[in-house]
């Protein structure tokens, strides 16, 4: 089964992806831009990350143009999803040549209209970094409200930066 936004499709990973994924987690600069850490990575780790997939809990979607539903430009994740609480976390990574161009935002509003509706969740959340911009603005721009900052939480290129949180509720409402 498909997920399918206005300009783009969510489908399932599959084994003809590692290149482009094995791109996305090796390129310097979108390493830079999420949290955590990254090493380089190689074909064979990649293929034996593919094979070694069976998480709980997760819910991992390449997305695609639906002019070009054969290639790949990045992927959306929910990850955490708690089904007792209704919340999972959103995470995005895009290619660098469609970015900047509304991917981003269809398929982010698709995979939310998705969670909130088919797997009745009720609240996503993202951690972005404070100088990610792009990012910043992307979840504004699909009604993420800012909760709060989280100082010096992720260390990157030599020093620590804060983060903040964002989230999104499934009545839209702000308040809690």
């Amino acid at each position: 089964m498909n997920i399918v936004g206005e300009r783009i499709i969510l489908r399932a990973i599959e084994e003809q992806d590692n290149e482009i994924l094995l791109e996305l987690i090796n390129d310097p600069k979108t390493e830079r831009m999420i949290g955590g850490y990254s090493y380089p990575i190689s074909y064979k780790h990649q293929k034996d990350w593919f094979q070694s997939l069976n998480e709980k809990n997760v819910l991992r979607c390449m997305i695609t143009d639906k002019n070009q539903p054969d290639i790949s430009i990045g992927t959306v994740i929910l990850s955490d999803i708690d089904m007792k609480n209704g919340t999972a976390e959103i995470h995005i990574k895009l290619t660098r040549n469609v970015r900047g161009k509304g991917y981003g935002t269809d398929a982010v509003n698709t995979m939310i209209k998705y969670a909130f509706d088919e797997l009745r969740l009720n609240c996503i959340y993202s951690i972005i970094m404070e100088y990610n911009t792009a990012s910043l603005k992307l979840f504004e721009k699909c009604g993420f409200q800012l909760e709060g900052r989280l100082r010096s939480r992720v260390y990157k290129n030599g020093h620590y930066a804060d983060v903040y949180s964002y989230s999104k509720l499934c009545n839209g409402s702000s308040d809690s």
